[in-house]
């Protein structure tokens, strides 16, 4: 995809403040995902992500036009490095979770079918008439 043309001086300065606005929103956003991993809230988590994807769309559209001075830029740079980081450090997090969920669902599982076998193993030793098995004590 080709890069859009700079927007002209006089917008410049309201894109540099909607670029401010976005990137804050997005490592709010990311701070919140650290929470909700952590609290193992995936429905809270679930709702955040399909935000983030739009926020970062609309962060890489306006990274197209925006024109910054050399200081704001390497600022902005390290700000996105940053988040790229704790996006990643979310991610790793989020499928360490995944696997201790993965592995709580795989004991559930075998503790199912230990109940099952049981409760299988009580209905064929209770099949029997009570009297017939003390039949042979009297």
């Amino acid at each position: 995809m080709p890069d859009k043309k700079p927007a002209p001086p006089a917008q410049q300065e309201e894109i540099k403040k909607r670029l401010e606005k976005l990137l804050g929103a997005y490592e709010k956003n990311l701070r919140l995902e650290v929470f909700f991993i952590h609290k193992n809230d995936t429905a809270s988590l679930l709702d955040i992500l399909p935000s983030q994807a739009e926020l970062i769309e609309a962060l890489t559209g306006l990274l197209r036009v925006v024109q910054l001075p050399a200081e704001e830029a390497e600022a902005l740079t390290l700000r996105l490095a940053a988040a790229d980081a704790l996006r990643e450090s979310n991610k790793a997090a989020l499928d360490h979770a995944m696997e201790a969920v993965r592995d709580e669902l795989e004991q559930m599982k075998a503790a199912s079918h230990r109940i099952r076998q049981v409760r299988h193993l009580s209905k064929s030793l209770y099949k029997e008439q009570p009297a017939s098995r003390l039949h042979n004590y009297a």
